[in-house]
């Protein structure tokens, strides 16, 4: 009977992976090499969602479902989310704590999970493909308004806005390991467009970086901190210099090495400081750092003395109307307005769907055409602020194929600009310039848009203001 009931056994589980390795969807082909316990359970997730018993959610979209600063979110629908680790615990940069992205190579979001679990690194290793079951975890942050949207087991008992640690029994029963470890490839950014949300919890690289100057000499820790040192990290963008920071933990193994006094690349993953006021660059190991190169020198800004725009909305009153500018409400009754900044003591514009009673928002701000013909090296900038964003949205973008028209922005090709822009977290009493961001990769005529995304709900209803753009060039 025993003989029997086993062999029953093998050949229901052999047909099973037969007909998972049949399905042409390759990311859901059935673990071999694992226990057979956990390779089971993986199974059985991978076959429900093809049976669609089983939502496999994106971690944009799940990270949608939360947002910053609010009471966190217990998943109570069958949803599953999938990722690759991009961190990790090895050399003590980290604890109880991974970040996971959504593809190996050119990410479009990360996630933070947070577990009861040292020593993660053995079994949730760079670049192993990971499967969480989120039903009855939560969404939220470990330390609310921080910015870092996470993965919990719990809602913290001290306090209901914060998430606390998956425990090692939900391990078992929520996370699954996939056979499949993938070599991540560091997304190339600019320190400028490090700040976009998007790169929150997802690894990266930044070229012709540096250590303060101020550094020499000093290791990567502080002696002095208890917990964390963050170094300031800077790079020339154009002519300027940009500058953000390397944090590290005092229970790194290499707290005590010495900063590279060169120049060079930084592999990290992106992540905010405990209290959330920085964007912060975090290492998995020194490997991660070549700096033996020389420092880059910022171009010098008396070379850049074609103005090819220049709008600081002192001529504007009520909605923008600017001479072959674009304001335009693609859903929603609001558009971009001018008004006097009382800190600043000058006009400016803004665009927020506070009160609107809209269930969507999305207004378009566009400059006029701007020729990139005629000069050899372009830099646009600007400067923003808000007043609470709260879930709303700014990006800044360009076009080289809108012909001007209304009714073909959408049909238009736009692409994102690595611009910093005022978050929650920034001092609503001063404006953030955006660093000078290179145009020298496009061509013919044009046009640059700043694109606000909000709606009527009071969890996504901010206010952004923006003044100052300007395109210089050679």
């Amino acid at each position: 009977m025993n003989i029997k009931t086993n062999s029953g056994f093998l050949i229901a589980l052999a047909t099973s992976l037969f007909f998972i390795a049949c399905v042409k969807d390759n990311d859901y082909t059935v673990p071999q090499n694992l226990g057979v316990e956990e390779n089971l359970k993986l199974e059985a997730i991978l076959d429900s969602i093809q049976n669609n018993q089983l939502e496999l959610k994106s971690i944009k979209d799940l990270k949608n479902l939360y947002n910053s600063g609010t009471d966190p979110v217990k998943i109570v629908s069958n949803i599953v989310v999938k990722g690759y680790v991009i961190s990790s615990d090895a050399k003590g940069n980290y604890f109880r704590e991974f970040y996971i992205q959504d593809a190996p190579e050119n990410p479009t979001a990360g996630i933070k999970v947070v577990l009861n679990l040292t020593n993660s690194y053995n079994k949730f290793n760079f670049g192993r493909e990971v499967y969480i079951r989120l039903k009855n975890l939560y969404i939220g942050e470990t330390n609310s308004g921080d910015g870092v949207i996470s993965i919990g087991g719990k809602i913290k008992l001290t306090d209901i806005t914060e998430i606390e640690s998956i425990t090692q029994n939900q391990i078992e029963n929520y996370m699954f390991r996939a056979p499949t470890t993938e070599v991540i490839v560091p997304k190339t950014v600019t320190l400028g467009g490090l700040e976009n949300v998007a790169n929150i919890g997802t690894f990266v690289r930044i070229e012709n970086a540096y250590f303060s100057s101020n550094l020499a000499g000093k290791a990567f820790v502080d002696p002095s901190e208890d917990f964390d040192t963050k170094r300031q990290v800077e790079t020339c963008e154009g002519p300027s210099v940009v500058t953000t920071f390397l944090e590290t933990s005092s229970f790194a193994s290499f707290a005590n090495n010495g900063l590279p006094e060169g120049g060079g690349s930084i592999n990290a993953v992106v992540s905010r400081d405990f209290r959330g006021d920085f964007t912060v660059l975090v290492l998995n190991t020194l490997d991660d750092l070549d700096m033996k190169n020389t420092r880059c020198t910022p171009l010098a800004i008396a070379d850049f003395s074609t103005i090819l725009l220049n709008e600081d909305f002192e001529a504007t009153s009520g909605e923008i109307n600017i001479l072959d500018w674009t304001n335009y409400s693609e859903a929603g009754s609001k558009k971009w307005r001018a008004y006097d900044d009382v800190n600043s003591l000058s006009k400016a514009t803004r665009m927020g769907s506070f009160r609107s009673g809209d269930e969507s928002t999305i207004s378009w701000l566009i400059t006029k055409g701007i020729n990139l013909e005629t000069t050899g090296e372009e830099y646009v900038s600007f400067e923003t602020s808000t007043s609470f964003a709260d879930g709303s949205t700014l990006e800044v973008l360009i076009s080289e194929n809108w012909n001007g028209t209304v009714a073909n922005i959408t049909d238009a090709n736009w692409v994102a600009l690595p611009a910093r822009i005022a978050a929650n977290n920034d001092d609503f009493n001063s404006f953030k310039f955006s660093t000078f961001i290179n145009l020298s990769s496009y061509s013919g005529t044009a046009y640059i848009a700043f694109k606000y995304i909000g709606n009527g709900n009071e969890d996504f209803d901010g206010t952004y203001e923006l003044d100052n753009i300007t395109i210089i060039a050679k």
